[in-house]
C-alpha cells in the first residue's frame, strides 16, 4: 500500500496566464497567475503575488486547497526586490510557459494516478518558491 501513495513536499505548476494588476490611484501592483498542476493529477491553482508591506523584506505565503473541486489558491508575499525581479521575468515572452515550484511546510499525499488524498479543506504554509524559466 505504501508504494501506491507518495508524499509531495513541492507542487509544480505550469503558468498558463499571468496578469499584472495596478490597483487604485497609487497603482499598487499585484501579479495574478493561473496555473495548471503538473505533479498532481488534475486541477488548477490561482496564485496572487504581492510585495510585502513589512519594513524588513519578508517572504511567505499560504496555500488553500478546496475539497469539493480541483482548485487551489496561493497567496505569496515577496520582498520588494524579489517582487520586481519576478515581475520583470514574467513580462518577458517565451515559447514555453514558466514553471512555478511551491515548497510546502507539510507534505501532501497523492496516489499513483496523481489524485490528491485529502478529506477536508486544507491549508499549508509556503516555505519557499522556485521558478523554472525557459531560455529558448
Amino acid at each position: 500500500m505504501t508504494g501506491e501513495i507518495q508524499d509531495l513536499q513541492a507542487i509544480h505548476m505550469s503558468v498558463q496566464t499571468a496578469d499584472l494588476n495596478m490597483i487604485g490611484f497609487s497603482c499598487e501592483e499585484t501579479i495574478t497567475l493561473s496555473c495548471g498542476l503538473m505533479n498532481i493529477g488534475r486541477g488548477i491553482c490561482s496564485v496572487t503575488i504581492k510585495p510585502s508591506t513589512s519594513l524588513v523584506p519578508k517572504h511567505g505565503g499560504s496555500l488553500e486547497i478546496e475539497i469539493n473541486r480541483p482548485y487551489m489558491k496561493a497567496s505569496i508575499d515577496l520582498g520588494s526586490d524579489s517582487f520586481l525581479k519576478t515581475r520583470e521575468f514574467l513580462l518577458r515572452t517565451s515559447v514555453r510557459p514558466p514553471t512555478l515550484v511551491i515548497l510546502l511546510d507539510q507534505s501532501l499525499r497523492v496516489n499513483l494516478k496523481g489524485d490528491l488524498l485529502i478529506n477536508k479543506e486544507t491549508n499549508r504554509k509556503i516555505n519557499d518558491i522556485s521558478w523554472i524559466l525557459p531560455l529558448k
